[in-house]
């Protein structure tokens, strides 16, 4: 009777853990849900949870599986009826998942994510409704989404899961990611992120693409006035590249440069195509040519044979590039790849030591920054409003949602309003405040 009766109005939750590349697929699971008749809910209220998990690294797997076993008593204390186990670690460690995690009812990897709204359906015991048009929810806030322009990686780094994961290099094809551009564009996305594993070898499959002629394309939709580059590997950014972000106004200049680290010796080990001249190269061409450009970058630390000579030479790089943005992590031993073979493994106090050496160096390249930034005026995209206080918080085009800082304007603006001008008027190590003008 409890199945039938949820099939009247089925109840689905999604959680998803993990990067932008996992919300995206969420958003398409949820779009599916929606067009076969369940009405989505905090997974409190759900007859049924997806929980759409990361497998990249050891952090991630056990937030994974801490996140399934707090779901899981759900069905003791909640209505939860079934829990579906979907992404990278349903993916790696599927046989795994079924044996040992009795309490999901379904492990779904990437390969078959795109079947997961029916067999929700059948897990439930519901019926087919006839409709497939399967569309994205976007699940932030309405006027930012991600764009997924390609799946899977070819690079093949040493330390990297990602390639046993989700595969090779599968560019989209530009007719589909403009569809989809459409899409969000008419349901009011006004800052479009690109994503990939690898967004600068977009169209390296595909006769006749390439990432400044989506770029050029995408840019023709008029409703989106920032248009962000995430993930642009160094190995694969052109100057075509560069002339192209220059030229069009909607492309923000904010380029995310994920080099992970200088030494020649330690980005060999890494696998890592790009040497460290040309590293160097590419950000002066990029200061040079793109006006107002931020720069992020993710640097890993304590790396099988990181030298403190290596290290030594990773500070005096991020000291000399001044890097706006940054991200450094302790290297992570992955099962599988080719690193978790290499010796002179680093202990585990140096490589944290590294990491903090680090951070306090870029703490300090980002504070003198932020401070520079005071009594400018610049533009913002308002992710909330607190009208209650007269503050609005969003952020600048220096900054990237989720991973980089956010700007508090002080002032009122119309319901309506998605972007402001603010004057800035204070600066913290990520965050910034202004009045809004």
């Amino acid at each position: 009777m409890g199945a039938m009766q949820s099939c009247v109005s089925p109840k689905a939750a999604l959680v998803t853990l993990g990067c932008p590349m996992n919300q995206v697929d969420s958003e398409r699971i949820i779009g599916g849900l929606v067009s076969l008749g369940f009405e989505i809910v905090p997974e409190e209220e759900a007859d049924i949870v997806v929980v759409n998990t990361c497998g990249f690294i050891e952090d991630a797997r056990e937030e994974s599986i801490n996140t399934i076993l707090s779901v899981a008593k759900l069905k003791e204390t909640g209505t939860l009826k079934s829990l579906v186990v979907a992404g990278g670690l349903a993916e790696r460690y599927r046989s795994d998942l079924e044996s040992e995690l009795t309490e999901t009812d379904a492990v779904v990897g990437l390969k078959d994510r795109g079947r997961i709204p029916m067999l929700c359906r059948e897990l439930l015991a519901c019926g087919q409704t006839g409709k497939t048009g399967y569309h994205r929810v976007v699940t932030g806030p309405p006027h930012t989404a991600y764009l997924k322009i390609a799946e899977g990686c070819d690079n093949r780094c040493s330390y990297c899961a990602i390639p046993m994961i989700r595969g090779p290099y599968r560019s989209t094809p530009q007719a589909e990611i403009l569809r989809e551009a459409e899409e969000l564009a008419s349901a009011g996305v006004r800052e479009l992120i690109l994503i990939a594993q690898d967004t600068t070898n977009y169209g390296c499959d595909l006769d006749g693409c390439s990432l400044p002629g989506l770029l050029r394309r995408l840019s023709g939709i008029d409703a989106f006035k920032w248009i962000r580059l995430m993930y642009a590997h160094p190995a694969h950014f052109s100057d075509e590249l560069i002339e192209t972000i220059a030229a069009l106004p909607h492309v923000i200049p904010y380029v995310d440069l994920p080099v992970q680290h200088i030494s020649s010796k330690v980005l060999k080990r890494m696998g890592r195509a790009t040497p460290p001249d040309s590293i160097y190269s590419l950000i002066d061409r990029l200061r040079e040519k793109i006006e107002g450009v931020v720069l992020r970058t993710a640097l890993i630390v304590g790396f099988p044979g990181e030298t403190d000579e290596d290290f030594r030479e990773l500070l005096d790089f991020i000291s000399y590039v001044r890097f706006e943005r940054l991200g450094a992590f302790v290297y992570s031993h992955e099962e599988g790849t080719s690193a978790s073979a290499l010796i002179n493994s680093i202990p585990a106090k140096v490589a944290r030591k590294r990491h903090e050496t680090l951070m306090e160096t870029q703490s300090q390249i980002s504070a003198e920054f932020h401070h520079s930034l005071i009594g400018r005026e610049l533009e913002m995209i308002i992710d909330t409003a607190d009208d209650g206080n007269g503050v609005v918080i969003g952020r600048t085009y220096m900054d990237a949602p989720e991973i980089d800082g956010n700007l508090t304007g002080a002032g009122s603006v119309q319901e309506e309003d998605v972007f402001c001008r603010v004057r800035i008027t204070g600066a913290g190590l990520y965050d910034l405040e202004g009045d809004i003008v």
